[in-house]
């Protein structure tokens, strides 16, 4: 698969649920046959969005049109991000996608790193966007409701998703990480709906602006939010020399270990 098969498959505006899904199985792919980090959050939004999407079609929701139409919607601003990013178009970037995959690209950083900028950006960032762009109105209770449910989703995901990413992104770092200062559940699963909260907030501001000036205002605020919040996931305070040759050494074994077990699948 090529650089230029990614960008005709990033090219196609999510319309379902299944394509949804479809599409972020063919990009986690792409991205572990590429040893491409952008694979961790895509691994994580996959299996999180698995949960949703069963959670739609069993009508868990009070509006399940309306929760569809926000995870596909949310979908494509990761696409739109990705794309952007391929095809040079930095200005069209949100700052914290574009800080999380230049850490990918230049295959530095540890796994918790690049799940968390994921999360930043696509929570801090995307999420009051794509939450403006479907309506929170009409009936506003309503479809905050369905909002907050799913935070029972990704509670009750989370084990899974860690697995999934621990399977296939290095699985001797992950042990690594968790000895460097990973951020603990208790913290994670804390800040995550409060983050979801904050970005309900910011999609009630873009609803209420009254001109496209104070809509973009708002608009940049994210973006330089969720950026100064990923430069603080960046700069971790494991910078010894010594670590870092640990984590290089680490993931030279992790390939070996893998080219190994695909030789006798």
């Amino acid at each position: 698969m090529s650089q230029t098969e990614l960008i005709s498959n990033l090219q196609k505006q999510y319309q379902s649920v299944s394509e949804v899904i479809e599409n972020f199985k063919w990009l986690e792919n792409y991205f572990l046959n590429h040893n491409d980090l952008r694979g961790v959050f895509v691994t994580a939004y996959l299996h999180i969005t698995q949960s949703i999407g069963a959670a739609i079609e069993e009508k868990t929701f009070q509006n399940n049109s309306w929760s569809q139409q926000y995870l596909i919607c949310f979908a494509n601003l990761y696409r739109e991000a990705i794309l952007n990013y391929e095809q040079g178009n930095l200005s069209e970037v949100p700052k914290s996608w574009e800080i999380a995959f230049n850490l990918a690209k230049n295959g530095d950083g540890y796994i918790i790193q690049h799940l968390l900028l994921g999360v930043n950006a696509h929570i801090n960032h995307d999420l009051a966007l794509a939450l403006h762009q479907v309506s929170i109105d009409p009936n506003r209770e309503e479809k905050y409701q369905d909002h907050t449910d799913i935070n029972l989703i990704l509670e009750k995901a989370t084990d899974g998703l860690k697995r999934s990413v621990a399977e296939k992104y290095a699985p001797i770092l992950k042990r690594l990480d968790r000895g460097l200062g990973t951020i603990d559940d208790e913290i994670t699963a804390f800040s995550i709906p409060k983050a979801r909260e904050h970005s309900w907030s910011m999609s009630i501001a873009l609803t209420s602006a009254q001109t496209n000036l104070e809509r973009a205002i708002l608009q940049r605020s994210l973006d330089d939010q969720a950026a100064v919040l990923a430069r603080l996931i960046l700069a971790s305070p494991i910078q010894h020399p010594k670590v870092k040759e640990t984590v290089s050494f680490l993931k030279w074994i992790d390939q070996k270990v893998n080219w190994f077990v695909n030789l006798f699948r």
